[in-house]
């Protein structure tokens, strides 16, 4: 649009202006960090009219028509929408959720939205500071993830035949997001070149590097551990090390838990020692007490050892498994879209 009509003109008055669209008819659309304001043209049936659409609202959603869309605002007031023109939409939707999140707070004043994506019931938006994650059939509601990059302790990015899973470590913990790999270069170049400004690099190499820098390694000595940190206690004597199993003691990030100290009490496991105590007290008699109490408490641990690895092996498959499930849906999900949208188009 050459120029605003006056009347919308007035009704923004000084608010800045996130887009302006014209919607065709001489109709228009101005959407500010506060409101969306809708102009209609004087017609045969209606006059010149502008509405506002305030921001504060807990859900923003599309309704998708044959040729126009209904853009959907819900709050605690209630529900309103207004329609625009199909090939429209998503420029209107991605100014009206930017104004959504600075209005609500979600996105700080000085916080730049670098990017925006919308995959069928995915939304992600790239600030400088957070990436954002929505999943649903709404384009926005409260029901929300937020990942910061201060805390981010990697990053990284998993090609498969369907999908590109973009992997953030927040603090030692992974979240996936699956995007088409149709979209998956755009996603990536985003959320990297936000990722390496926040933190000064300009690989991921460097980004690691500089995050292996700043956290310090699990295991560290003692001596090198963190003010309050509590270090594993010191068995004064050897009667203590066999018989009390330390109830304070925790074993250290790097040690293997599935060995006889690690191991959780269990009642079933304790009876052997219990018998071996026995024995123990025969055997000073007999002379044979030591030696079976000992294959018993032997038996015991290892088969706790070989339980623990049969179960992350278990794990693992069934991890894996999911895995190929999930990618089977997705291409069977694209497989349908790809077919109603060419009935649609009457092939």
């Amino acid at each position: 649009m050459d120029e605003i009509p006056g009347r919308l003109r007035a009704a923004v008055g000084d608010e800045p202006a996130i887009e302006t669209v014209d919607i065709g008819g001489g109709d228009a659309l101005v959407v500010t960090p506060e409101e969306t304001y809708l102009y209609r043209s004087e017609g045969l049936l209606s006059d010149e009219s502008v509405a506002a659409y305030p921001h504060d609202v807990d859900r923003l959603a599309v309704e998708s028509g044959r040729r126009k869309n209904a853009v959907v605002l819900e709050s605690y007031e209630g529900t309103r929408e207004f329609t625009v023109p199909a090939d429209v939409t998503d420029v209107v939707v991605a100014a009206m959720l930017e104004g959504v999140l600075r209005t609500t707070g979600v996105v700080g004043s000085e916080e730049a939205v670098r990017a925006q994506f919308r995959f069928s019931d995915l939304t992600l938006v790239v600030t400088d500071e957070k990436l954002f994650k929505h999943v649903g059939p709404s384009v926005w509601n409260e029901d929300f993830e937020m990942f910061d990059y201060e805390s981010l302790t990697d990053l990284n990015f998993q090609e498969g035949s369907v999908a590109t899973q973009v992997v953030l470590e927040i603090q030692g913990r992974q979240h996936r997001v699956k995007v088409p790999n149709e979209q998956a270069g755009r996603v990536r170049r985003a959320v990297q070149s936000a990722v390496f400004e926040h933190h000064g690099v300009s690989s991921l190499g460097g980004l690691r590097e500089k995050i292996a820098v700043e956290e310090p390694e699990p295991g560290s000595k003692p001596d090198e551990a963190a003010p309050g940190a509590v270090s594993d206690p010191v068995p004064e004597t050897d009667e203590t090390d066999d018989n009390s199993g330390g109830v304070d003691w925790s074993p250290p990030a790097d040690q293997d838990v599935t060995g006889p100290r690690g191991r959780p009490t269990d009642p079933e496991a304790d009876a052997p020692s219990a018998a071996a105590v026995g024995d123990r007290t025969a055997g000073r008699a007999t002379g044979a007490g030591d030696d079976e109490g000992e294959d018993v408490s032997d038996a015991g641990a290892g088969a706790g050892s070989g339980s623990a690895e049969n179960l992350e092996a278990r794990i693992d498959d069934l991890e894996a498994q999911l895995e190929r499930q999930n990618d089977l849906l997705e291409s069977q999900g694209e497989t349908i879209e790809q077919l109603v949208e060419e009935l649609r188009r009457g092939r």
